[in-house]
């Protein structure tokens, strides 16, 4: 370095041709100065852009958590669906086990013979003994298609006893405390349940689908013992 600044010499790759370059001491001053600014600008704005990254990156990763954990609400929302699915049909089997019977329908009862109605002989029977068959054996009222006597026994479109229009499935109960006489399947009533009552009654339920008791079984009144079908001799889901 002279007094006055800075010689700066410049020679071609190929070594041909070369130039000095005279600097003072103020351009050298001022380059410098030059120098040391770009760099300080190329830091701050290289600086920026890697925090602009780093956010971008923090953006991009808070969508991915956020877009994770609408899923997994979706997915508990599912799995909350399910689980009350479950919980619906655990008290199905709990009142098909358990015969739980809501206390407003225990005042139901199965429509007289037209000679008991006459005879007044069914309200006496059932103030008298109430172990006999008179219970409603369905959780709803139901639509009766067929009453007592509406075929002979030997007819082929019937047979004795009453149709009770019925959703598929519901449940059927005992209409009184017994014992299973029989349970099985048959061509007329399909998969049937014969109960024996007191005082030599019995009461059979026909054309379910399933059957929860066998025979032998010792049932309560208003029991749950088979869910309703469309077995046997039946053109419509029924009991």
């Amino acid at each position: 370095m002279s007094r006055r600044g800075w010689t700066v010499l410049l020679v071609r790759q190929d070594g041909t041709e070369s130039h000095t370059l005279q600097l003072g001491r103020p351009l050298t001053v001022l380059g410098l100065a030059l120098f040391v600014g770009v760099w300080v600008v190329a830091g701050a704005a290289l600086g920026r852009y890697s925090e602009r990254a780093r956010e971008s990156g923090r953006v991009r990763a808070l969508e991915a958590e956020v877009a994770r954990l609408s899923g997994e609400r979706v997915r508990v929302a599912e799995l909350e669906s399910r689980l009350g699915e479950i919980e619906t049909g655990y008290r199905r089997i709990r009142r098909a086990m358990g015969g739980e019977v809501a206390a407003s329908e225990r005042d139901l009862r199965l429509p007289p013979l037209a000679s008991e109605l006459r005879a007044g002989a069914f309200r006496s029977a059932v103030d008298e003994s109430p172990l006999l068959p008179t219970a409603w054996p369905l959780p709803t009222r139901g639509f009766v298609t067929r009453s007592f006597g509406s075929f002979s026994e030997l007819s082929s479109l019937g047979h004795p006893g009453i149709d009770i229009a019925v959703p598929l499935g519901s449940y059927v109960r005992a209409s009184g405390s017994g014992v299973v006489a029989e349970a099985g399947r048959d061509s007329v009533y399909g998969f049937y349940v014969r109960i024996a009552h007191a005082d030599g009654f019995s009461s059979l339920y026909g054309h379910n689908s399933w059957l929860f008791v066998e025979k032998g079984d010792s049932v309560g009144k208003l029991q749950v013992i088979a869910l309703s079908g469309n077995t046997g001799r039946s053109t419509a889901p029924h009991l």
